[in-house]
């Protein structure tokens, strides 16, 4: 067979059939592939690859949990580098206990008594044992019935008796004086022991045997890979800070071992980003559910609706800045963790030496000097990293040896970054003080994991603070102490509003008014150093304009710089502000209203022309509302006195005299009345006029 055709084949495997032994084509069975490659996500998950040699025909068994095996069905591969194939992964039948015991003779699966047990006999061969009776009772089962009969003390109890058809004819039997059953059916009796069986396995039944049946001549190599579940890898990181130097961080990965197997010389890579992973029953057997038919218009298919949900959301928020210049990758010679001897198993055992807080021997002479902290020393980065797709990889240079159920933390970072100390004030973290902090630059080829971190400052502890994850070349704040030198006191001034700009448009006066708010911070540094500041101050959307600018600003967050000089009291300002317009409709502004609009500063010279205009107009509709409405009055008093008129006429018809003066005033107010309707149909007509060109003029009225 010729190099052609001895190529690659990646096999997706899932079979679901019950094997109850070696199909018959493997010649032997050999242990598992030795483990020779991992990786680990930090999404749950583990990748595990197996690579061995085989020869000719084999089957190779894998010992997997039950909680795995899922997984294993999910993303099982198989690759046979010769010229073999895989032609079967054979496992463990899943099919659910109850459905494989209800195939048996006796139904196991709900606990049954002895009754029930007879019960399913009926019809088949059996030997009893009573307690009154030592002489075996051999008959065919008729059945098992209840009866209702008088106890010792008289009292009516029910008591289960099963019928027997004898060679002597039909007999019963007290079912809770039975001591002994036996099984003449063969059949009966060996189903009846397999289902005992049964339930002992699946109750001690922990592992899985997953049997991989592999075809083909020669010796070649065969590798065999799986997805399982696997703890998150963490990382927790030391950063030393040292005078005129850049900021120091190394980076542990810790990363356990809870499979079943030991890790012996295993290529070991660490993956960080957010794959999808989900989890789905492969494993048990599915039985669609069927509709009962019956006749006529009973028949009814019911619907089965399946249902996923899988959502994921964003982690990262925070501003990324511009990538930095790379530095160099730095390692370092002997010595321990801590410098010196170091602690334990991370450097040579508690001597001379190490962080200051086991002192070397019982000597009483004096100590020499503590030599400074350098975290390079005794430590080398012990990982490469590469951006992989949409994640970024750890791969551990030198092969991991792990024991099964033991966790190892793995260097991982051992580099100079850049980084400015800061002094970071939040109201809601602290109404006092700042926090003492870094703004990091990843200026390193690698993706830095979220974790937690210790820092050290000038040789001694200061403090501990949390990264997230950082690419190569963004930029993240960090805090890792409060500050008690500096204090700072915030003051807020009450809102104020000033009128900003006027514009009349679509039949309407537009007043622009500016709102504005003040936020003071004073700021008073008692330290002996010059300190940068980044004060943060709530992001609210309702007041977009803010001076001075920023100098960051994230999601919720604006973030202002300022420098705090030692002994100087320092003073920032941040000012607020948002325009709010108010609408007023020129139809129904009244005189007095326009009068003050003019009046305004921020009225330019088209806006006063307009109002002038509309004032001119809307006095004269107002004028002749008045007219108007005088002329409805005096109709309305003239009206009044007729009726007046009208009531002593009738009380004055004796009195010929005084009633004739009567008629006559009421003569001359119908006169004056009709008269003035003439008058009050003029007003109304030249009222509406007017009102028209004043709506006219108000509706095509533009003025900037």
């Amino acid at each position: 067979m010729n190099h052609v055709t001895a190529f690659r084949t990646w096999i997706a495997v899932a079979c679901t059939s019950l094997l109850m032994s070696s199909i018959g084509i493997a010649e032997d069975v050999v242990p598992p592939l030795p483990l020779k490659r991992v990786v680990m996500l930090n999404s749950g998950i583990g990748y595990f690859e197996h690579v061995g040699k085989i020869d000719g025909n084999q089957q190779i068994e894998f010992p997997v949990k039950s909680d795995d095996i899922n997984d294993l069905l999910k993303s099982l591969t198989v690759q046979d580098r010769g010229a073999g194939r895989v032609t079967a992964v054979n496992y463990n039948s899943p099919e659910p206990i109850a459905e494989t015991l209800k195939s048996l003779a006796i139904d196991m699966t709900r606990n049954p008594s002895l009754a029930q047990i007879i019960q399913q006999l009926r019809g088949q061969q059996v030997e009893f044992v009573t307690a009154t009776d030592a002489n075996p009772v051999t008959g065919q089962v008729v059945g098992v019935d209840r009866r209702r009969i008088l106890a010792k003390d008289q009292q009516p109890v029910d008591v289960e008796f099963v019928l027997l058809r004898t060679a002597a004819g039909l007999k019963s039997l007290q079912v809770d004086s039975i001591t002994l059953t036996k099984f003449l059916d063969a059949k009966t009796d060996r189903e009846f022991q397999q289902a005992l069986d049964l339930l002992t396995e699946t109750r001690r039944q922990d592992h899985k045997s997953v049997k991989l049946d592999l075809r083909g001549e020669g010796a070649r190599e065969v590798t065999v890979g799986y997805v399982q579940e696997s703890p998150v890898w963490k990382t927790s990181y030391r950063m030393l800070l040292a005078k005129q130097k850049p900021p120091f961080l190394q980076g542990w990965a810790i990363v356990e071992n809870t499979t079943a197997q030991d890790w012996t010389e295993v290529d070991l890579t660490l993956m960080s980003g957010r794959p999808i992973s989900f989890q789905m029953d492969l494993y048990q057997p599915l039985f669609a559910a069927r509709p009962m038919a019956t006749l006529e218009l009973n028949a009814s298919v019911e619907p089965r609706v399946y249902n996923q949900d899988l959502m994921s959301r964003e982690e990262e928020f925070l501003a990324t800045g511009q990538p930095g210049p790379r530095r160099p990758r730095v390692t370092g010679g002997g010595g321990g963790f801590f410098g010196g001897g170091g602690i334990g198993g991370m450097g040579g055992g508690m001597g001379g030496g190490g962080f200051g807080m086991f002192p070397g021997g019982g000597s009483t002479t004096a100590p020499s000097p503590k030599p400074p902290m350098n975290l390079a020393e005794g430590v080398t980065a012990a990982a490469d990293g590469s951006d992989v797709g949409e994640s970024f990889e750890y791969k551990i240079k030198t092969p991991v040896t792990l024991r099964r159920n033991v966790s190892a933390m793995l260097p991982i970072i051992n580099d100079p970054i850049q980084g400015t100390k800061v002094y970071i004030f939040n109201l809601s973290v602290h109404p006092k003080h700042p926090l003492a902090g870094l703004k990091l630059t990843n200026s390193t080829d690698l993706h830095f994991q979220q974790g937690p971190v210790t820092v050290f400052e000038d040789d001694e502890y200061a403090g501990d603070a949390q990264i997230a994850d950082i690419p190569p070349g963004s930029t993240r704040l960090i805090t890792y102490a409060m500050d008690l030198d500096t204090e700072i006191a915030m003051t807020r001034l009450p809102e104020t509003t000033t009128l900003v700009g006027m514009k009349i448009q679509s039949g309407g006066l537009i007043l622009t008014q500016r709102e504005t708010r003040q936020t003071t911070y004073l700021v008073k540094n008692s330290g002996s150093v010059s300190k940068s500041l980044l004060i943060e101050q709530k992001l609210e959307p309702a007041w977009p304009k803010v001076t001075p600018e920023p100098a960051e600003k994230t999601r919720d967050l604006y973030r202002f710089g300022a420098t705090a000089e030692p002994g100087k009291p320092t003073t920032l300002t941040v000012t607020q502000t948002r325009d709010i317009e108010e609408r007023l409709l020129l139809q129904t502004m009244d005189v007095a209203r326009i009068e003050l609009s003019i009046r305004l500063d921020k009225a330019s010279l088209a806006v006063r022309a307009g109002l002038k205009e509309l004032l001119m107009r809307k006095t004269e509709l107002t004028n002749l509302t008045n007219k108007r409405g005088m002329l409805e009055g005096s109709a309305q008093m003239i009206a009044s006195d007729q009726s007046r008129l009208r009531e002593n006429l009738r009380a004055v018809d004796d009195k010929v005299e005084l009633h004739q003066r009567y008629i006559q005033k009421l003569a001359a107010s119908e006169d004056a009345l009709e008269k003035l309707r003439l008058q009050i149909t003029d007003a109304v007509a030249a009222e509406e006029k007017s009102r028209q060109n004043f709506e006219s003029f108000t509706a095509g009225l533009t003025a900037e």
